[in-house]
């Protein structure tokens, strides 16, 4: 498979050609209504990549460009279809998703089901290897397929990933510990984020501000400073009004999934109006290992006009966040907590 497309000659509509193709290909791989076999970008190809787009945090232009391409062709893989392993940079994928999916669902620790193969995932295959009776090189390829289709998924109450993340917003909303958060923009707003940042502070709440047009720097930040809850704030120029949480395949951050749904109550409440709450896959929900969130607010002008309303939103939907146990993450954590396999079991 190719891997890359000139940046002078991206795909659009009314191209033709192999590459076409195959970029329905892998457009039907992920599930979206295209003709694979066709060879012409049609407008079917435009609002199939506009949506891959929209779900990846990209521009949703409709056409194929570079990073397009690229998140494409890591999401088509399929689990078994190359050998993964930790190296640098670090192996993203579909394929790297579904097994972190199928490793959670047996008990063994892979971390965030991001597709992002990390430590804490090759730690998982090593311990698999290691209780399947298979040579321990933190390498999962044919083998370690076989034993895990023998293996299946044993465990029906969900993965540890879930059960983790839910027990760690427990936890917190317990602990008398000054809760913290990091507050992130893409650049050009600093004025009304760092204005947002000095109320919360105001309320005994730690709080960051990361301005930075590239999102991974963001996830970075959290990861290395240990931040319970990410909040994205990004102006848009379209007239939006959206609050988004961690989704994949098989997988949705339960205290994502929380903030959005106080998020919209309280936004109901204050506003009148309902905001639109999404589950998306774009690169600062998938790669911070805490949950994270992203308002999108817009066109710019209702942004700054709604500014008040749009902090005490967040100031609310924050400290409900903290300090109420909400009872769904109770009830579904009061069940026999999942036993990380040892030596001697699987």
């Amino acid at each position: 498979m190719e891997n890359e497309i000139n940046s002078h000659n991206e795909l659009g509509k009314g191209d033709v050609g192999p590459r076409v193709q195959e970029l329905h290909r892998m457009l039907k791989s992920l599930d979206y209504e295209i003709d694979e076999q066709a060879e012409t970008f049609s407008h079917e190809t435009k609002s199939a990549i506009k949506k891959f787009q929209e779900n990846r945090g990209l521009d949703p232009s409709g056409r194929c460009d570079q990073k397009t391409w690229d998140l494409l062709v890591e999401n088509s893989y399929v689990l078994g279809d190359r050998l993964l392993y930790l190296g640098r940079p670090m192996l993203r994928g579909e394929d790297i998703a579904e097994l972190q999916r199928s490793l959670g669902s047996l008990g063994f620790d892979t971390g965030k089901v991001d597709g992002i193969l990390g430590p804490d995932t090759q730690k998982a295959v090593e311990l698999f290897q290691r209780n399947s009776g298979l040579v321990v090189d933190a390498i999962f390829g044919p083998n370690c397929m076989v034993a895990l289709k023998r293996l299946g998924e044993r465990v029906e109450q969900g993965s540890v990933a879930v059960i983790k993340e839910k027990e760690r917003i427990i936890t917190k909303g317990k602990s008398t510990e000054m809760p913290s958060i990091v507050l992130g923009h893409l650049g050009g707003f600093s004025a009304i984020v760092d204005g947002f940042a000095k109320k919360l502070r105001e309320a005994h709440i730690r709080v960051a501000v990361v301005d930075h047009y590239d999102e991974s720097m963001h996830a970075k930040f959290c990861n290395n400073n240990d931040i319970d809850l990410y909040i994205g704030i990004y102006p848009v120029a379209k007239n939006e009004k959206s609050v988004s949480f961690y989704s994949a395949k098989g997988f949705e951050s339960p205290g994502g999934t929380y903030f959005t749904e106080l998020f919209g109550k309280y936004f109901l409440a204050l506003t009148g109006n309902n905001i639109k709450t999404i589950g998306h896959s774009e690169r600062v929900l998938r790669e911070t290992r805490m949950p994270a969130v992203v308002v999108r607010f817009g066109p710019t002008d209702k942004l700054i006009s709604n500014s008040q309303q749009l902090f005490e939103t967040l100031d609310n939907s924050i400290s409900a966040w903290f300090s109420e146990p909400f009872q769904e993450i109770l009830a579904s954590v009061s069940y026999t907590h999942l036993t990380l396999p040892t030596n001697r079991e699987v």
